[in-house]
């Protein structure tokens, strides 16, 4: 049995096998380890921008629902009492002409920047809905009388650095008789579609 062992050992030291040097394995460690760092680079790249996208899509979304909201709510208007005709402002306060599934009829609602909240206040009953966070400005802008388009400007932004800013105008359809202004004379009603 002695002798088959030193048959095997004089066979592998003949057939010129041989092992990787130190500087062979240190230079395959080096390479390993740049391709390695490449390639964590462009991963975290990726999650990065693939993060930002998300929340810039959330922002998207969550902006032009609330837009979409207000001027539901805005085209029913029968009178707006803030702002003036000519001015802007940071809110905006009308009376509805119809009732809804949430409002009543001749209700005053505004909708209003309270920090970085938007909210829809009701008069009866008092309540305040938030429609939108993340608010950095919100601009309500009136054109002069006898025109009565209303342009909103609402932006958001989150810390993270990504920010949305959207703007809209909305015609009231139910505001009083005006010789300038096209309106249907308080005959305008946003009906269920089936």
């Amino acid at each position: 049995m002695n002798r088959y062992m030193d048959l095997r050992v004089r066979e592998f030291k003949d057939s010129g096998e041989r092992g990787f040097t130190f500087i062979e394995v240190v230079i395959v460690i080096v390479i390993l380890s740049i391709i390695s760092s490449i390639t964590l680079y462009f991963l975290v790249s990726s999650i990065k921008t693939y993060t930002m996208m998300v929340n810039q899509k959330n922002l998207w979304d969550e902006a032009r629902l609330a837009l979409e909201k207000m001027c539901r709510d805005i085209r029913d208007a029968q009178q707006i009492l803030f702002p003036a005709s000519g001015t802007s402002g940071n809110m905006i306060t009308f009376q509805r002409s119809h009732a809804t599934f949430g409002d009543t009829g001749g209700e005053t609602i505004s909708f209003r920047l309270n920090g970085t909240t938007l909210e829809k206040v009701k008069t009866s009953p008092p309540v305040i809905s938030p429609l939108a966070s993340n608010i950095s400005s919100f601009r309500v802008t009136r054109e002069a009388s006898g025109n009565d388009e209303i342009t909103l400007s609402i932006s958001l932004s989150l810390q993270t650095g990504e920010n949305v800013l959207l703007q809209t105008k909305v015609y009231p359809k139910n505001l009083p008789v005006s010789p300038t202004y096209k309106n249907f004379f308080n005959n305008w009603q946003e009906g269920m579609s089936s």
